[in-house]
């Protein structure tokens, strides 16, 4: 099947959302309402007959456009009758379309060796079922000394801008991103996924104070976890591991599996591990033949700012 590609706003959100809802196994990141909350600017590469769609972030930079993984998207997918995809024929045209480029995807879709122009890694993100669920020892006992404080778990009467800012506030202590203008992506998902009817939120309370809490998204059969942190004082008493605990109970009551988003950080995939958390590649294309001015420019910039 031919396909094209059509800008973001050449495309009808509903028929979009539609064909995402056709798609067994598709993933939140690629609903409309996602893609417009993560990306500075996306296309996508859609058959003739709207059968099939591959979403990619897009963003001009130096004179060219090039492709790029949103902040807070872990990959993009293929969408609708995936049959019908000639892999050959995007990579082709995507490489024409795009000098320059970092693609996360959900599966392999290139073969390296009719393209050596472009390179490859694996990345893993974590996921559990409820047949494969078990608390390993230190959750055990950091969930038991977390039952032992004055803090309460709760999912009612959580504001969730207050909820999405405290996360962000804790998270920058660490990670500067959080303290960025870039953070507004996420608040965007957060706001998106609650008008959308996705939003999971559960919080840790000091009496009525909110001192932190877990953000998570859930569609179709997965429950995602977004976002989330508390105060140091509170992770100490193990209010991480009993949140996580409190959010894996209600994902499996609604049916669902728990993603828990991802990460290269060790510590992170230590915790998810903690809950039996199963390692799933995904992954990541990359590949430049920009224009010689783009790099000489490029490496100027980064060697004068």
């Amino acid at each position: 099947m031919e396909g094209k590609w059509i800008n973001q706003r050449e495309i009808d959100r509903e028929d979009w959302d539609q064909l995402v809802a056709k798609t067994v196994d598709a993933s939140i990141y690629v609903c409309s309402f996602y893609l417009d909350a993560t990306a500075i600017d996306w296309e996508a590469f859609v058959a003739d007959d709207f059968s099939f769609a591959i979403p990619v972030g897009v963003v001009p930079k130096g004179g060219i456009t090039r492709v790029y993984p949103p902040l807070f998207q872990r990959y993009v997918e293929a969408i609708g009758e995936v049959s019908k995809i000639d892999w050959s024929a995007f990579e082709k045209s995507l490489l024409k379309r795009y000098s320059k480029g970092d693609l996360n995807v959900k599966t392999a879709v290139f073969s390296q060796t009719n393209n050596k122009s472009i390179s490859s890694t694996e990345h893993i993100h974590q996921v559990v079922n409820k047949e494969h669920f078990k608390l390993k020892t230190q959750a055990k006992r950091m969930i038991k000394r977390f039952g032992q404080t004055k803090y309460e778990i709760r999912e009612e009467n959580i504001d969730t801008g207050e909820l999405s800012h405290l996360i962000a506030r804790e998270l920058s202590k660490k990670l500067p991103i959080y303290a960025s203008k870039d953070v507004q992506h996420l608040y965007d998902v957060v706001e998106k996924a609650e008008e959308n009817g996705f939003l999971y939120k559960v919080g840790v309370f000091d009496g009525e104070a909110l001192k932190g809490g877990l953000i998570g998204l859930k569609f179709k059969d997965t429950l995602l976890y977004l976002k989330g942190t508390a105060e140091e004082e509170l992770q100490q008493e193990g209010a991480m591991y009993a949140l996580m605990e409190h959010f894996i109970t209600y994902g499996f009551e609604q049916g669902c599996k728990i993603d828990f988003g991802g990460s290269r950080v060790k510590g992170i995939q230590f915790f998810n591990s903690r809950f039996s958390g199963v390692d799933v590649e995904y992954f990541v294309y990359s590949w430049d033949k920009s224009p010689f001015w783009f790099k000489w420019g490029l490496k100027a910039y980064r060697k004068f700012f």
